[in-house]
């Protein structure tokens, strides 16, 4: 462009003097232009990146080398990595890269939090726990291992978290438990086990139930309690006529009444069992029972009232003095008019267990029939109406008890059925199990059974009332201490007293197919049970599938004799290294720290019982009045002088032990000769234990309780009448009795 520009002015200069014919003098400056040259990477300083070349291009320098990036120094175009901080990064414990190849340390963390605790790495915290231990207990709190607590559950009333000074172990407070007047004390079921007969509410909040032993109970409004009654009869019915009036009567006879303070006899004038009791007011008191007992006091004392027959009758009940009704055996039923009793045709010769209702057309009854082995039950209730019965409802299944709270609310329950009449229907409800029924109002109904078993009903539903978790037949028991005891029972049920309380052991096996039939516990850490198959029953055999032993470590049932040929049904020992476990077919393994071996008995009959003094002495009772004597090298037989099975046996020494069996039996051993002892009862006795010479106890059916002071056999009222199966004490003034859905203790 120069140039031209130049060449341009040199022409028009020449044309100009071309044309003038003169000179013009022309000066300039030509410029020295050189080509651009483009800057290279290494001209920049730069080592990565796309820089400007100075010549309007770009460059490219290259890439970084991780953790090096292009800029990341600071400086454009130059390969550089900056160190990040802890804080950057979010992090505060632990080593962390700094994200240039070196290492931040970022500091420790305070408990109870750790690095990582939270579940993000080099972050401090924690994760809390979300369910207690077993060691740590059942109810209450515990550390939750972050600075808070968890819970480990809550108690069922009565009993309460450390009510007996363990913590986190629920228990009744020794100060709320029902003990008799020899001084057993219920633990399970609670508040008690006594079989509850006969109901009655006046109003909400008075509320009187009564049963076997002469067993009373008030409610309050609030609780129940115990009221003594004076007498150890069963009490079968109770009535409260008024706040100050009650009544209740049982077998033999047996009347009491209170007029507001304790209970006092009453004479009935007959020695017939009564079985049921209503009244329209103080002065017109009805009581029913044994061939055909009939007997009402207006006023002046019981006097008899002709029934017409001989039948048991089993309930009186009526909506005032001239409208009222008695059922019993054989389809028995009478009417009274206030004058005379009617005799009515029922049209069944089935026994009619019960008569409620609310008012003279609100009248019901019921019975129920087992034909035959292969045959249908069925129950039936009927209204009741001075000309006959009518049914109301038909179950394939018994039905013992009715009960009406109204005219739109009566219950009939049985085995396992439970209805409910809403006035126009019969409809299946639901329910735990049956047992006398009595209300305050339509919504307001309870249920007491045989098992000290408590449900209410609020119109709507049935609630629990009482605990469950304690509810097993007890096979065995057997403790190492005083706060390290152990029952096992039906349902695969293990149970571990700690000195406060029972606390619910999981057994390691499937409940519906195995029992467990002994207990031994040598420590805390050192529990033996013996296990055989579920449908066994004396003198039968066991699969082998599930005769087993399992050991108790402190924290878990460990299995250490698996499918063993025979069942087994008891184990003992005298310390953790000499243990034997005994059963069917005169089985006998020994148990010495290391291994099970078998031990040959030389017999066939099952073995109910072990019994070890040391290595060197251990005894064995079974059925057909078996007694074997181990002497640390073999087992052999010992006369018994009796055919009856063993059931149970124990010894203070070499030169004292003990033996029971069948029909009462009980024999003693000298160190020589096994001779019988007189026990004072028929029943069967099926344990034994004892802390010396001079305090042994027997127990057995029918709650039977027998206790040796070193001289003779006597009797104490265990205040039951349960079938009881285990015994063991600590101490002469620490004794543990347990059966059939029933725990004693005498502290």
């Amino acid at each position: 462009m120069t140039r031209s520009v130049t060449f341009l002015l040199t022409a028009t200069i020449a044309a100009i003097t071309l044309f003038t014919g003169c000179c013009i003098p022309v000066f300039w400056d030509e410029p020295d232009e050189e080509p651009c040259a483009p800057k290279t990477c290494e001209q920049l300083g730069a080592t990565c990146g796309t820089p400007f070349d100075g010549c309007g291009g770009t460059l490219s320098c290259g890439s970084c080398t991780a953790p090096s990036t292009c800029g990341g120094g600071g400086e454009s175009y130059t390969c550089g990595c900056t160190p990040r901080t802890c804080a950057q990064l979010g992090t505060n414990c632990g080593e962390v890269s700094d994200g240039c190849g070196g290492t931040l340390s970022c500091g420790s963390c305070t408990a109870p939090t750790s690095c990582g605790g939270g579940g993000r790495a080099n972050v401090c915290g924690c994760t809390p726990r979300q369910q207690c231990d077993l060691s740590e207990g059942e109810c209450g709190v515990a550390p939750d291992g972050c600075g808070g607590v968890i819970s480990c559950g809550t108690c069922a009333a009565p009993e309460v978290c450390g009510g007996r000074g363990q913590a986190n172990t629920c228990a009744i407070p020794a100060s709320e438990r029902w003990c008799n007047e020899d001084g057993w004390c219920w633990e399970a079921p609670l508040p008690h086990g006594y079989a509850l007969k006969g109901a009655h509410f006046r109003a909400a909040n008075d509320g009187w139930a009564v049963g076997e032993g002469g067993h009373i109970q008030h409610w309050d409004g609030t609780k129940w309690t115990r009221v003594p009654s004076g007498t150890t009869s069963d009490l079968s019915d109770v009535r409260a006529v008024s706040a100050t009036d009650v009544w209740t009567v049982g077998s033999t006879g047996t009347v009491l009444r209170s007029s507001g303070a304790t209970f006092a006899p009453v004479a009935s004038g007959t020695t017939q069992n009564l079985s049921a009791l209503w009244a329209s007011g103080s002065n017109d008191v009805w009581t029913v029972g044994n061939a055909g007992t009939v007997l009402r006091n207006q006023g002046s004392g019981f006097k008899p009232v002709a029934s017409s027959t001989t039948q048991k009758l089993n309930d009186v009940w009526g909506s005032g003095p001239n409208d009222v009704w008695v059922v019993g055996n054989g389809g028995t039923l009478r009417h009274h008019d206030g004058t005379t009793f009617a005799a009515i045709d029922a049209g069944t010769s089935l026994p009619l267990y019960e008569v409620t209702g609310s008012g003279p057309n609100d009248v019901w009854t019921v019975t129920s029939e087992d034909p035959c082995l292969f045959c249908n039950d069925y129950g039936i209730v009927y209204r009741v109406t001075p000309g006959g019965l009518s049914e109301s409802l038909r179950i394939d299944d018994q039905l013992f008890h009715v009960y009406s709270a109204g005219p739109s609310a009566a219950f009939a329950f049985g085995d396992g059925s439970h209805y409910h009449w809403n006035g126009t229907g019969w409809r299946a409800i639901s329910g735990r199990s049956g047992g006398i029924l009595a209300s305050s109002s339509p919504n307001d109904v309870w249920l007491l059974d045989d098992y000290g078993y408590v449900e209410r009903w609020n119109g709507t539903q049935w609630s629990i009332q009482t605990p469950v978790r304690l509810s097993m037949n007890v096979q065995d028991v057997h403790g190492s201490a005083a706060n390290n005891v152990w029952a096992v029972g039906s349902g695969g049920q293990v149970q571990n007293w700690n000195g406060g309380g029972w606390l619910e052991r999981t057994a390691p096996y499937n409940s519906s197919f195995i029992q467990t039939r002994g207990v031994y516990a040598a420590s805390p850490t050192a529990v033996w049970m013996v296990t055989l198959d579920s449908s066994y029953s004396a003198g039968g055999s066991s699969s082998s599938n599930y005769n087993h032993i399992y050991r108790w470590n402190g924290t878990s049932f460990v299995k250490e004799l698996e499918s063993n040929a025979q069942g087994l049904l008891a184990v003992h020992g005298s310390s953790e290294t000499d243990v034997w476990a005994v059963g069917t077919s005169g089985e006998a393994i020994h148990f010495d720290g290391t291994r099970w071996t078998h031990q040959p008995t030389g017999v066939t009959a099952a073995l109910n019982d072990v019994w070890v003094h040391g290595p060197s002495l251990a005894i064995a009772v079974g059925s057909a009045g078996t007694i074997q004597m181990w002497n640390g090298t073999t087992w052999s037989a010992m006369s018994s002088g009796t055919s009856v099975a063993l059931n149970s046996v124990w010894g203070s020494g070499p030169k004292d032990i003990w033996a029971a069996g069948a029909n009462g039996t009980l024999l003693r051993y000298n160190g020589t000769l096994w001779s019988p002892v007189t026990s004072g009862t028929t029943v069967p006795l099926n344990a034994l234990w004892g802390v010396s010479p001079t305090a042994v106890w027997a127990t057995g059916d029918k709650g039977t309780l027998l206790r040796f002071d070193g001289t003779k056999w006597t009797s104490e009222r265990t205040g039951t009448l349960r079938t009881l199966h285990g015994l063991w004490a600590a101490s002469a003034s620490d004794v543990w009795l347990m059966g059939d859905s029933a725990i004693l203790h005498k502290p």
